[in-house]
């Protein structure tokens, strides 16, 4: 069984860590399993001494330990958190025939958090790990996970380098259609535009930068063609 067949990674889609319940937490669960399958063989012979009805009870246990280990496997196997570089995957097996698959892209997460609670978890260290979304009441929840911490530092530092990504790909890309635009200025558009520039990074800010990125570049020029215009007339005034 592969986790990865159940999801279609995207084109550039990497997978980071998969990530399962502490498996301790299963302890209990697999000490009875183990005691259903186990129990009939150190009580073969009264059973079979029962004959009819000691053979069902020896079959009924063995295949009652059988089915809760194997769907024990299972929901240990497919309840997992997949970390991929785009988003978060949340694989829910209830029992044999039921699978839920809920998705978190990192643009859409609100808040990614972590609790450990209770004796065990705070010596064995495991916890819950839960991601808030935007726009939806789905929330993605994995409990008994080891070492939460380090899974919350991995998903949050994912989305934040996601996030550091597109802005520096919107911002090349405002930058490439600057550049196509300035190559079929005219020269006294592009000197317009090169002091609007030069104002705008001498006077720094936010405000500024604000203003520069707001207005666009008709504008910008119209502006200074004005000013132009009004300093040539100033000009013939005095002279």
């Amino acid at each position: 069984m592969n986790v990865k067949r159940v999801i279609t990674l995207k084109e550039g889609e990497a997978v980071l860590r998969i990530v399962r319940r502490f498996g301790l937490t299963y302890g209990l669960h697999l000490l009875l399993g183990i005691v259903l399958i186990c129990a009939p063989f150190f009580f073969m012979i009264p059973l079979f001494s029962l004959r009819i009805w000691g053979l069902i009870a020896f079959l009924l246990s063995l295949l009652t330990g059988l089915i809760y280990t194997t769907r024990l496997y299972m929901e240990y196997f497919w309840n997992v958190f997949v970390i991929t570089t785009r988003r978060v995957i949340d694989i829910d097996q209830h029992g044999f025939f039921h699978r839920t698959v809920s998705e978190a892209p990192y643009e859409k997460v609100q808040d990614v958090s972590f609790t450990i609670t209770g004796v065990l978890g705070t010596i064995f260290k495991y916890g819950t790990i839960t991601i808030q979304t935007a726009g939806t009441h789905v929330n993605l929840e994995l409990t008994h996970v080891r070492r939460p911490q380090d899974i919350h530092h991995l998903i949050t530092e994912t989305a934040s380098a996601l996030q550091v990504e597109s802005s520096g790909g919107v911002r090349s890309q405002k930058v490439a259609h600057l550049l196509d635009t300035a190559a079929d200025l005219s020269d006294a558009e592009a000197r317009a535009f090169l002091v609007a520039l030069q104002e705008a990074v001498s006077h720094g800010g936010p405000e500024q930068e604000h203003r520069l990125q707001m207005k666009s570049l008709e504008a910008i020029m119209e502006d200074q063609t004005e000013e132009s215009a009004a300093s040539e007339e100033q000009n013939i005034k005095e002279g």
